[in-house]
């Protein structure tokens, strides 16, 4: 989520800087904001900020023009390094917590592998027997 609302920004100066437009101070903290809560949704949706980029775009009247196929051709990479980063950025952030406050998870909570994999055998013939 992090990284999409940091991506945004860069990409909207990216996109006004090819056009020769100077944003305001205002459309600055349109797009931020913006950002911020638009990456809140964009995270478990592949290729969804490509809509909101556009979204932001017309939020402060800026044409999206020719230089948006380069974000778009460039953007499925780049997700797969935001993706990668917020994972591991939730990782560390729930070590750190766990770290600081204690809380383990219980072992009895935690299945055992060959359990799991007989539940879901069993589950399975359940549902083919139904079906």
């Amino acid at each position: 989520m992090t990284r999409t609302a940091i991506y945004f920004p860069i990409v909207i100066v990216f996109l006004a800087q090819t056009q020769g437009t100077t944003l305001s101070a205002t459309q600055y903290v349109i797009v931020v904001l913006l950002s911020t809560l638009a990456s809140i949704g964009v995270t478990p949706i592949p290729s969804a900020s490509l809509v909101l980029m556009v979204m932001i775009c017309n939020s402060i009247n800026l044409p999206v023009t020719g230089m948006y196929a380069v974000v778009v051709a460039i953007d499925w990479f780049v997700d797969r390094f935001r993706t990668a980063l917020n994972v591991s950025g939730d990782m560390y952030a729930a070590g750190i917590l766990a770290k600081l406050t204690g809380i383990v998870d219980d072992p009895e909570d935690q299945m055992d592998p060959d359990m799991a994999a007989r539940q879901a055998q069993e589950m399975y013939e359940r549902e083919t027997r139904v079906g």
